[in-house]
């Protein structure tokens, strides 16, 4: 198992490398192929230098470079990808605005342009996928910065069955206190810092369905 994991990973890894600008600043993070399972997802974000940080079992995988600076959930369906969102923090060199502004410019080199464009929301049609690239402003103990989302078949229908669970499911008072930063949506620590952050991850507001992204407000 863990021989075919670690193929697995090279070739995710040798697919990204071959479709990636010369910089790889230059590029936005890859997508993964829809229908792996969580095991397969972590050794394509380890491959992509991405360390996992929490696994909630056929549920997400939740993983970050060292530094913060690009940080990742991948949604799963009954232990298959279905979606995934990156972030980028706003950082001492790029506020959120022109994180987003870079995000959806190198999606529109990529991809041509998109679909439907609004302040702070971009959307692409693709093959088998539905990219974003949204603006997120500082929201509760989140972040401001740009999110890539890839949305692939099964996406809506998860979002929407874990939104209706959590309506269901009474909490008591005291579960509503925050218990710490999540991971999706940190900011990007002081460098002396950055290497032993380990901030807790929740689940991402930022993986959360619109009906119509399109019509959505960013």
């Amino acid at each position: 198992m863990k021989t075919h994991l670690l193929r697995f990973a090279a070739t995710v890894a040798a697919v990204i490398a071959l479709h990636a600008p010369a910089g790889a600043q230059d590029a936005l993070p890859a997508p993964l192929p829809w229908g792996i399972n969580a095991a397969q997802v972590s050794a394509a974000l380890e491959a992509n230098q991405l360390r996992v940080m929490l696994m909630r079992e056929g549920r997400e995988v939740h993983a970050a470079s060292p530094n913060r600076h690009l940080q990742a959930v991948a949604i799963l369906k009954s232990d298959s990808l279905v979606g995934l969102v990156y972030f980028h923090p706003e950082n001492a060199a790029l506020n959120a605005y022109d994180l987003f502004t870079e995000a959806s410019t190198r999606a529109e080199a990529a991809h041509g342009p998109p679909l439907c464009r609004r302040s702070g929301l971009a959307v692409w049609a693709l093959e088998n996928v539905r990219l974003e690239v949204r603006l997120r402003r500082s929201s509760g103990d989140g972040a401001p910065g740009a999110e890539i989302r890839y949305i692939g078949p099964g996406y809506a229908e998860e979002m929407a069955r874990r939104t209706t669970s959590r309506r269901a499911t009474p909490r008591p008072s005291s579960a509503r206190t925050p218990s710490g930063r999540r991971l999706l949506g940190s900011p990007v620590p002081p460098p002396a810092a950055a290497d032993s952050a380990t901030a807790p991850a929740a689940e991402a507001a930022a993986a959360a369905p619109a009906a119509d992204a399109c019509a959505a407000s960013a």
